[in-house]
């Protein structure tokens, strides 16, 4: 008998604690939880006892609270990627001189090799050094802008979750 009861007892334990099963065993959704305690004596008896069920509802300030989490990510997303556009904007209007000043300089150099000519040549290489600098910038800030944006869509999507259970926790105020 006492195998028996030890068997039994070790496989509720085992299905209220396997993290597998965690979804259909989890305690919220439980009448109650079972907890096992093992005693002394060598003979591995157990008793089985219950225990209140720890409830989590989701109050009107939580769902509250998770709004406005997910605002404030989505205006700081906005807010990169408007950075992030303008550095692209002014990368392509830097390149689009850059390539100007290139086609010049060695336009120039094929005539003749001057001081001022080898200036203007050098200040093409800056130039295009210049712009890659910045087109590194504006990659980096729209890596950051997408970030941000994956952020906030996933605490928009924690807040609509939140208020859908508080709908559940508080039929009233589905109205």
């Amino acid at each position: 008998m006492k195998t028996a009861l030890f068997l039994i007892c070790s496989a509720i334990y085992y299905v209220t604690s396997a993290s597998s099963t965690v979804s259909s065993f989890c305690p919220t959704y439980l009448p109650h939880r079972i907890s096992l305690f093992f005693g002394g004596g060598g003979g591995g008896g157990g008793k089985i006892t219950s225990s209140p069920t720890k409830l989590f509802i989701v109050s009107e300030e939580d769902v509250i609270k998770l709004v406005e989490e997910a605002e404030d990510l989505w205006a700081k997303a906005y807010e990169a990627r408007k950075i992030a556009n303008e550095l692209s904007e002014k990368a392509e209007a830097m390149g689009k001189d850059a390539e100007v000043s290139t086609t010049d300089a060695m336009q120039a150099l094929k005539e003749s090799i001057s001081k001022e000519k080898i200036e203007d040549a050098t200040n093409a290489q800056n130039l295009s050094l210049e712009l890659g600098s910045l087109l590194d910038e504006a990659v980096r800030a729209q890596q950051e802008a997408d970030e941000i944006e994956e952020r906030a869509e996933k605490a928009l999507v924690a807040s609509e979750t939140a208020l859908e259970q508080h709908f559940i926790d508080f039929p009233e105020n589905n109205e």
